[in-house]
């Protein structure tokens, strides 16, 4: 069975800061096992490419070149290695 969730960092981060050490410890340990501070999930596709198939449809400059900017600053082009070793602690 697989989960997904929609969680922001600050609340993830949230989270965590109300977990015990030896928790947190705990969950720095399943990060580690699983490699998952490693690991970059592939994008379906480049954001140009995204962005070309919306304008085919005819939507409007201005619609794409929000889309284009939200989608460069989502984490949808931020790798997940980025954002997991931010959560590593030292």
């Amino acid at each position: 069975m697989q989960l997904s969730v929609d969680i922001s960092v600050s609340k993830l981060l949230s989270l965590i800061s109300q977990m015990s050490l030896s928790e947190v410890e705990e969950l720095k340990d399943k990060l580690v096992e699983r490699e998952l501070y490693f690991k970059r999930f592939e994008k379906k596709d480049d954001v140009e490419n995204i962005v070309e198939e919306f304008r085919e449809e005819g939507y409007s400059e201005g619609f794409l070149k929000d889309l284009e900017n939200g989608l460069r600053r989502s984490s949808y082009s931020i790798p997940i290695a980025s954002f997991a070793s931010s959560l590593i602690l030292s």
